[in-house]
């Protein structure tokens, strides 16, 4: 089992991303029960927590898939600290080099995505760096499908640019089988 080690945590100016736990099975139902939310994955929708629960140990199970939750720090209201932030998403390497995210569709337009994604992507290629074990990876990938015209503007903003275009290899479970944009961005300069 994969578990990224507890004491891993990012801040960002309004973000905490820890690693996911099994505690999360809720929210990531939560988060998962979002027919647009779900919209370009491979999944279906489902508020189901024990398929929540299944699908964190699924990601646990996987050496190539390391994933964290993301909390708002910061009540966006008044400014103030928030003693049990919110899970709002997810992030991580999918199938490294391959990083995604997800996040629920009420924290969606606030830049929360761009903001989890630029401090993940220096967070991917320290842990990747081929130091204690681990592969080494010279770039990270984004899959996106060509209407997600929101996630592409995300990956831009965080640097990657499209890369690759692949025709009709995504069998996506409600839109059927669909194009995939690849989007990458290199590890920096050393």
């Amino acid at each position: 089992m994969v578990v990224a080690n507890a004491k891993l945590t990012l801040a960002t100016e309004r973000l905490l991303i820890r690693p996911l736990t099994l505690e999360d099975a809720p929210d990531i139902a939560e988060l998962r029960a979002d027919p647009e939310v779900m919209k370009h994955t491979s999944l279906l929708p489902t508020d189901d927590i024990r398929e929540s629960d299944k699908w964190i140990k699924g990601c646990h199970d996987r050496p190539e898939c390391w994933i964290f939750v993301i909390e708002l720090l910061w009540e966006p209201e008044n400014g103030t600290l928030r003693c049990c932030p919110p899970v709002i998403g997810t992030i991580g390497a999918v199938r490294a080099p391959e990083i995604g995210y997800m996040l629920k569709r009420q924290y969606w337009g606030k830049g929360y995505a761009t903001e989890a994604l630029q401090a993940f992507v220096r967070l991917f290629f320290e842990h990747y760096s081929g130091r204690k074990g681990q592969a080494r990876y010279e770039y990270a990938e984004a899959h996106v499908d060509p209407e997600c015209l929101a996630s592409q503007n995300v990956l831009q903003k965080a640097d990657f640019r499209l890369a690759e275009v692949r025709e009709k290899d995504f069998d996506n479970p409600k839109l059927g089988l669909r194009d995939t944009w690849i989007f990458r961005t290199t590890r920096p300069e050393e």
